[in-house]
Order: C-alpha cells, then sequence, then structure tokens
C-alpha cells in the first residue's frame, strides 16, 4: 500500500502537494495573533510563551491536515480522509482555544449582535449538539458524497465545521469568567457526551458491510473530487485508474478510516479528561484544606 501510494503522489507537482499560499496564509495569521496579542492587550495583560506555542501548534497542525500531502491523499482513500479529520477537529481546535488570551473572548462578547452570536455558539448544550450533529450527517454517505462533489458546499462545510468545532472546546478550555464556566465535573461530562454524540458515526463506517461512499468508487465522481486539488481542476495529466486503484479494499479502508476517528477522538478527550480530573481532585484537596480537613496520617 504505501508503495502504491508513492507512486501515486509522484504524479502531483510539488505546490499541490505542499499548498505554499496556504502556507503563506497561516504565517499570516500567526504574524497578526501575534501582533495584536501584543499590541493591543489590556493594560497588565500578557500572552504567555504557552499560549504563542500552541498557537503556533494549532497553525502547523492544520497545515498538515489542509496543506501537506495528506489533502490530496484525502481525496485518494477515506482513511485519509478520516485521519484529516482527527487533525484538523480533534487536535487543531483544542490548541488554538488554549493560545487566545481570554481578554479577547471579552472584547468579542462585547460586540454588539456578534458578541449575542457568539455567546449562543458556545453555550454548553448548543456547542455540544451543533458539532457534532454536522460532523455526524456529513459523513452520511448521501450527504458526504454531494458535499464532496461541489467545491463551493465542499468549502463551505469544512469552515462551518472548524468554527463549530472551536466553539464546543470552548466550555472545556476557554471561559472568560471563571465562575461563568462549567464545573470541573460538568466539563468531564461534556467531555464523555462530546465522545458518546460520535460513537453512531464511526460505528456506522466499521460495522458496516459494504463500502457506502461513491466518491471513492465512481471514476466520474473521483476524477471530479481530485480535480480540486488541481490548478484549473485539469486532471488530464493524471492516471486516473491508477489512483483511483490505490485502495485494494475499499470496505477495510473504510473501517480502518472509522477506527482512526474513533481512536483520535479518544486520545484527545482522554487527555483533556484526565487534565480536567486531576485539576478536579487538586481542587476539592485543596478547598477540603482550607476548611481545616487534614490528608496527613495521624501520629500515634
Amino acid at each position: 500500500m504505501l508503495g502504491d501510494l508513492q507512486g501515486v503522489l509522484s504524479q502531483f507537482d510539488w505546490y499541490v502537494l505542499w499548498s505554499p499560499y496556504y502556507a503563506l496564509m497561516l504565517v499570516a495569521i500567526y504574524v497578526g495573533y501575534a501582533v495584536y496579542t501584543e499590541k493591543f492587550k489590556p493594560i497588565g495583560e500578557e500572552t504567555t510563551l504557552f499560549q504563542k506555542f500552541s498557537m503556533l501548534a494549532s497553525l502547523i497542525v492544520y497545515y498538515i491536515g489542509f496543506g501537506s500531502p495528506l489533502d490530496v491523499l484525502a481525496h485518494i482513500t477515506f482513511s485519509a480522509h478520516m485521519l484529516q479529520m482527527v487533525f484538523v477537529y480533534m487536535v487543531a481546535p483544542p490548541l488554538a482555544m488554549l493560545a487566545i488570551p481570554g481578554w479577547v473572548f471579552e472584547r468579542l462578547f462585547r460586540v454588539p449582535v456578534f458578541g449575542k452570536l457568539l455567546g449562543f455558539f458556545v453555550s454548553p448544550l448548543i456547542a455540544l449538539v451543533l458539532f457534532n450533529s454536522i460532523f455526524t450527517f456529513y459523513h452520511m454517505p448521501f450527504i458526504f458524497d454531494y458535499v464532496l462533489t461541489n467545491y463551493g458546499v465542499h468549502r463551505a462545510f469544512h469552515g462551518a465545521l472548524i468554527l463549530l468545532s472551536m466553539t464546543m472546546w470552548y466550555p472545556v478550555i476557554a471561559p472568560v469568567d471563571e465562575k461563568d464556566s462549567l464545573s470541573d465535573l460538568k466539563k468531564m461530562v461534556y467531555i464523555v457526551a462530546n465522545g458518546v454524540l460520535l460513537t453512531p458515526a464511526c460505528a456506522f463506517m466499521i460495522f458496516s458491510q459494504s463500502f457506502q461512499y461513491e466518491a471513492y468508487m465512481n471514476p466520474a465522481m473521483f476524477a471530479k473530487v481530485l480535480g480540486y486539488c488541481m490548478p484549473n481542476n485539469d486532471v488530464s495529466g493524471l492516471d486516473i485508474s491508477r489512483i483511483l486503484g490505490t485502495t485494494p479494499d475499499l470496505l477495510e479502508d473504510q473501517r480502518f478510516g472509522g477506527v482512526l476517528m474513533k481512536l483520535g477522538q479518544e486520545i484527545v478527550y482522554g487527555l483533556f479528561f484526565g487534565l480536567t480530573f486531576f485539576k478536579w481532585v487538586k481542587r476539592t484537596k485543596s478547598s477540603a484544606i482550607d476548611e481545616g480537613m487534614s490528608f496527613s496520617p495521624k501520629e500515634n
């Protein structure tokens, strides 16, 4: 399989595989972030080295997902598409949210109309339901094939999912005011609920008895989707039949994609669940000590 992928990728020019314009856009975003958080921060506020590193890391992950050869592979094999989903919707968004200082959100919440809309979309129940619903609907076969073969709709879907993935992480990572955030216990429930809501989509991919996505097996649809990677949608220089045969077993590839998605989700959610759990234990212990309780063994 690896040899097939190497041979297939050799048909694409370097600028198709490495998306230099997308890389420049991400560099511009980081520069804009650095300038804004340094030049326009309130007095007494600081952007930490951790926050700067988190933003850099998130943009690198977005580049891996949308700017590296993985993006081309995602148009060729379903499992690569699901790996792409893990990077851009499970790994990058929490890193981006960790990078944004609280005062930035405070300013956004004060913007007329927009602030109210933002408050609506980051409310825990709305954020939880919207992201998981859209992501699940996106991977229903008839919706997936339609979205994948319509460039404008495809871009709009990805844009919406990027924004919704960030709002989904807000209740866990980036509350403006600590007293208005979810308690640690509620955050753990929220994280578990996210994992549960994505399970049906992953289970559908893993336990289906046949391959479900026409865009990866219909030659005409496959060529149309692959054209989105090419300048002017020109696929005349590609050996479509060879690329289409990259995946010898489409059903196994689909199942592997479902496993990748579920495994990636569990790793990321498990990490944040663990961090929240230890934070809760630390707070509980600190609160008990403040109330005069002792955790040290009694001396005889």
